[in-house]
Order: structure tokens, then C-alpha cells, then sequence
């Protein structure tokens, strides 16, 4: 599926260039990469964490092109494939161990561990197997959740 499914208003899409040294997979959360000049600089999750999402991507780039970064409206995202996702699940940004596995998004715990932060990117609107890349249209809804 190709994002997004609700596009945002103008002022919600930044160009943002790949400075990650490798493609950047399609429909993923990036986060704030190293700038090449006067540039909005993208990279993936799982080299500037969670605290640094600058946005999700609804299509791959190659390292030093550009692209959309949506931060609103309704998105085409991955599950991190550890559990399922419902309708109306609050879901959060997952890092990743790999550039694959990097900017997928997993749903909120019923009991959040307690000091834990949490990167909410919005609510599910659909459903999503428990399967690593398994796609999810959520509505973007930015904020974090301390357990």
C-alpha cells in the first residue's frame, strides 16, 4: 500500500534529504539525520533513535536524495511484528536493531512499564497481523506517554 492514505496540509510536508548512506525503506518513521549545509537531514530510527523522529516516509530514497516527510494526516506505517494491531490501538515508534527493522511502530502495552517513555505516532486505523512489516494506515497524532 502506498501512503498517504490522507494527505496533510502543505505546511506538514518538509523535504527531507537522506544523508543515512543507504536507501531508506519505504513507509517507515526517520528521524533527524547529520545536515550537509542548510538542509532538513533524514536518517533512520535505528541510528538516531526514537527521541529525534523528524517524520515518516511513504516511499524508499536513495542516500542523498529527497523526499516528503509527512508529520500529519493518515499514514501508511510497518508493525514491528511483535504482536498484533487493532483498530483504535495508540501505537508507538520502535527503533529497530537494523536499518530493515528500523521506524516500524508497535502498539501500546495494556499495562505500560512505569517510567518508561513512550514515542506515540498516532492511532491505528487498521488492523495488522503480528508480522514483522505487516502495513498499518494510522492517523498521526505526535506525542509522548511516560509509563
Amino acid at each position: 500500500m502506498i501512503g498517504p492514505v490522507r494527505t496533510p496540509a502543505a505546511e506538514r510536508i518538509k523535504p527531507g534529504v537522506n544523508r543515512s548512506g543507504s536507501t531508506l525503506p519505504t513507509n517507515k518513521l526517520v528521524g533527524y539525520g547529520t545536515p550537509d549545509g542548510n538542509e532538513h537531514a533524514i536518517d533512520s530510527l535505528h541510528t538516531t533513535g526514537v527521541g529525534k523522529i523528524a517524520g515518516a516516509i511513504q516511499h524508499s530514497v536513495v542516500d542523498d536524495d529527497a523526499i516528503d516527510v509527512f508529520t500529519d494526516g493518515d499514514l501508511v506505517l510497518e508493525s514491528d511484528g511483535t504482536g498484533t494491531i487493532a483498530v483504535g490501538d495508540q501505537l508507538y515508534a520502535v527503533a529497530g536493531a537494523s536499518l530493515a527493522a528500523g521506524g516500524r511502530v508497535k502498539a501500546m502495552p495494556g499495562s505500560p512499564t512505569p517510567g518508561t517513555n513512550y514515542e506515540i505516532v498516532g492511532r491505528a486505523l487498521t488492523a495488522a497481523a503480528a508480522t514483522a512489516g505487516a502495513q498499518v494506515v494510522v492517523r498521526w497524532e505526535r506525542f509522548t506517554y511516560q509509563g
